[in-house]
Formats: C-alpha cells, structure tokens, sequence
C-alpha cells in the first residue's frame, strides 16, 4: 500500500513537473517573439532617425546655399502677403528689394497694377519674358480667385495651357485652369479656348454617348415586336441622351461664376484649386535655387517622418478622357459636367444622328411568327389563313392516335396472358392461370398509360395551337399599334433630335 502511494505521489508530481516545463517552454518562445518585434523595431527606429539625422546634415548645408537667395525668398513672401491682401481688401504691403532675372517680381508688379485698374504693361511685359508660362499661370489664377475674371486675357491661358501630352494625359497645371476656367473664373473666350484644347484630346470611340445616356431616364424600355426591338432601343437611348443633355444644359447654376472661385483665400485652401496652385507656383523659387528648395523639402518632410514626395506643377492629373468621364457622372458639380459636355459635343452629335436614324426607320408592314417547324407570316389584319392552317396541321397531325408499333406491346401481353391463363391453366394445372392472369395485367397497366400518354399529346398539341394562335393575334396588334403610333414616334424622334442639336452644336 504504502509503495503504491509512494508511486503515485511520484507520477503526480512528475506531471506537475511536465506542465510546468511546458508553460515554461510557452513563456521563453513569446519572449523571444516579442523579443524579435522589439529589435525589429529598434532596428527599423535607428534607421529612420539614422535617416532623419542625415537629412538634418544635408538640410544643413543646403539652408547654407539659400543665404545667397535671401531677396528672393522675402520676394515670395511678399508675393503671398500681396495675395492675401488683396483677398482680404486691405492695405498692400511695401514692396522688398528687387530680384533681377526673377520673373515673379514683374508678375506680381503686373497684377498689382491691373487689380488698381491702371495695366503695367512694361511690368507685364518683362515678367512673360522672363518666363511666359509661369507668369501666365500665375495673372490668370490669381485674377480668378481674386474674382477679377473681366481681366484675365486670352493670350495668358493661350501660354498657360498649352496642349494635352500625346497620350492624352494633363498636368496640374493644366487640369486647374480648366476647372477655374469652367466654374467661371475665366470669361467666355478663354472657356473656349480651352474646350478646343481639350478637345485634341477626346477620342471619337462613341462610349461618351453610352455615358450620356447612364445620367438620362426615359421610363420603361418598350417591349414590342422582335422585328422592331432595334427601332425601339434606338428610340429609347435616344430618349435618354436627350434627357440627360436637358439636365445638364438646362442646369441653371452652371450659368453664373461658382461662389467658391472667391472663396479660396483660406488659411489652407483645398488641394487642386486656384488658390493652393498659386502658392505651389510661388514656393517653386527662382530658376537658380529651384532644385534646392525641393531637395529641401524631400529632406524636411524625411526629418519629421512626412512624405517625401514633393508636390509640383507638373505633376500628371490624368487623362483627359478620364477626367471627363469623372465630370459627367458627378451632379455635385454642374459648372464640370456642362463645360465636359461641351468638349464632348462634337464627338457625341454624329452618334446621336446615327441612333435618331435607326429609332426612324419604317414600320415594318409584316412580321413573322415562328412555330418551330414553320414561320407564319402576319400583317396588321392578322396572320396568312394557309400558313397557319399548315403550322397547325404540323403541331396537331397524327398527335394522340396510337400507331401499331406503340399498340404491339400491350396487345401481345394481352394474348399472351390469355393464352397461358387458358392453354396452360385449364390443361396442365390451375397457378398457370395466375400467370397469365398477372401478364395481362402488365399489358393492361401499359395500354392504360400508352391512352393517359397520347390523352396527354393532344392536350399538349391542342395548348401549342391555342398558343400559337395567341402569338398570332397578339403580333397583328402590336404590328398595328406601331404602325398607328409612326407619326407621334416620328414627332417624338425628331423633337428630341432638334433639342440634341440644339444643346451639342457649339
């Protein structure tokens, strides 16, 4: 007794002892993982502040370099303060020393000038000199959110857009000025000039009508003859595209300058705006210090953990397809989506001739039904009398007879069953006559169901004919409703085809 218990006490504490090493084993592999995190992190930690630590060196020595650029740099800040001035309708600030070669200092000179309603044009013409796109860019976006359009001229966004890239990609630059252009920044033959612009970029692939028509609605697509389901697609998207072109045009708001062109004058003005372009275009610097001033701000946003993609105004905005694909499916912006469906119109009106063109066909003056084996053909006073008899023969001929190969089985059951119910059963013994009693059962039992199969047939061939006679009736008078509705058809293709015209041609 005493040696088991002894044992047992042993085996217990040797398990004791097993689950122990186990959490034991469970504890040291979670401090090792955690162990690994933390000199991953460590390591990941030194090497960012290693990094950091040499951007601040090179930021360093590059603020060195800038010494040299003290004018220009009180030139840019005098520039922003002249904006913000001029927003806020206060005193303007005193100007600084000048920067020769530098051509933001005659730009801002040139708007001073016009925003006092007395054009430097000497100013003026040494600033698109000295760099005839940025100063362009620079007069044309400031006049804008300054709310100054009336003094925005062509020649600058003329210089300032230029042309799409081949591959149909904009910059920035060019994306904003549209937009400002489109909102009302801009007067009317600048908007103009740059929809033709725009327009070098449109391909004619026909999907702009396809993505007119998604805006548009028109009710229920109709559902008439097969014969007609091309007219009457064509009519329906017809429908669409015109009503969605009256959304648009007919948009009421599109019609003055939006209220937030005068409203971007904000501590932190929205990215891809006037505003926020205009300072972008100013923190450039001047031609000598522009590589540095954006090395130093790579390694400013390194030294405080930021992003180190630096913005500039060449920065790719997308194609021009895509963004007008963006602007008409928007309804929170009418001033967009009326300006891309001007830059599309020309695109768009040759596939609306052609949808107009098939909506308009004839009405056809018969239609076919088919039964399956035959086609009946049908007219406004109904279907032709023989080639419906005909197609009704076929369905109806020879459906619920029984033929003498379908007969033969249960017949020979039958006999067979009575001939061994009598040969058999009264002359060798009496089970003979179960037998053939159960044989004719079978061939009754097959009998009934060959009756209950062709009972079936006819009714089914019966239905098919009631059917067939349904569609008949039923074609004669959709073909006579569309042809009694051509003329209001017609009134309706064209109204919407002179409002397209109308609305799409510039």
């Amino acid at each position: 007794m005493s040696d088991w218990w002894t044992e047992r006490r042993q085996n217990q504490q040797l398990s004791d002892l097993q689950s122990e090493m186990s959490y034991a084993r469970q504890e040291a592999s979670s401090l090792r993982s955690q162990l690994s995190r933390i000199q991953g992190s460590l390591q990941s930690r030194v090497e960012s502040m290693s990094r950091a630590f040499d951007a601040f060196v090179e930021l360093s020595d590059l603020r060195q370099e800038t010494v040299a650029f003290i004018d220009a740099a009180e030139l840019r800040r005098y520039a922003a303060r002249v904006l913000s001035a001029m927003a806020a309708g206060t005193e303007l600030p005193a100007a600084g020393r000048p920067v020769p070669q530098y051509w933001l200092e005659p730009a801002v000179a040139a708007l001073v000038s016009l925003h006092a309603g007395s054009p430097d044009e000497e100013a003026l013409s040494t600033a698109i000199k000295l760099d005839e796109r940025r100063t362009s860019t620079f007069l044309a976006l400031a006049l804008a959110a300054l709310g100054k359009r009336h003094l925005v001229r062509t020649e600058w966004l003329d210089a300032a857009f230029g042309v799409p890239n081949d591959d149909g990609t904009l910059t920035r630059v060019q994306r904003v000025l549209w937009t400002t252009a489109a909102r009302g920044g801009f007067g009317a033959e600048t908007l103009d000039l740059v929809i033709q612009r725009l327009q070098l970029g449109v391909t004619a692939d026909g999907a702009w009508l396809s993505k007119l028509e998604a805006r548009g609605s028109a009710g229920a697509r109709p559902r008439g003859l097969k014969a007609t389901e091309k007219q009457d697609d064509a009519w329906y998207r017809l429908r669409r595209v015109a009503d969605a072109v009256q959304t648009i045009a007919g948009n009421t708001e599109a019609r003055e300058p939006d209220p937030s062109l005068t409203a971007e004058a904000e501590a932190e003005p929205e990215k891809n705006t006037a505003a926020a372009l205009l300072r972008l275009l100013i923190s450039e610097g001047s031609e000598p210090e522009r590589e540095t001033l954006a090395r130093i701000a790579v390694l400013r946003a390194r030294v405080t953990g930021g992003a180190e993609t630096v913005e500039t105004l060449t920065d790719s905005a997308g194609t021009v397809g895509q963004l007008l694909a963006d602007d008409l499916a928007t309804a929170a912006e009418p001033h967009l989506t009326a300006t891309a469906l001007r830059v599309i119109a020309p695109s768009v009106l040759p596939a609306v001739e052609t949808l107009a063109g098939t909506a308009d066909q004839p009405a056809p003056t018969q239609v076919t039904v088919d039964s399956g084996s035959r086609t009946i053909t049908v007219r406004p006073d109904g279907p032709d009398k023989l080639e419906l008899g005909a197609a009704t023969t076929a369905l109806t001929s020879g459906v619920g007879v029984a033929t003498g190969k379908q007969q033969a089985v249960p017949i020979g059951l039958i006999a067979g069953g009575a001939v061994v119910a009598l040969g058999l059963g009264l002359g060798v013994h009496w089970f003979w006559i179960v037998v053939g009693l159960v044989i004719a059962g079978f061939g009754l039992n097959s009998y009934a169901k060959l009756r209950s199969s062709l009972k079936a047939d006819a009714q089914r061939a019966a239905g098919e004919v009631t059917t067939l006679n349904d569609r008949c009736t039923t074609a004669a008078k959709s073909l006579t409703d569309y042809i009694g509705n051509t003329e209001a058809r017609h009134a309706s293709i064209t109204s919407s085809l002179t409002t397209l015209r109308q609305q799409l041609t510039p």
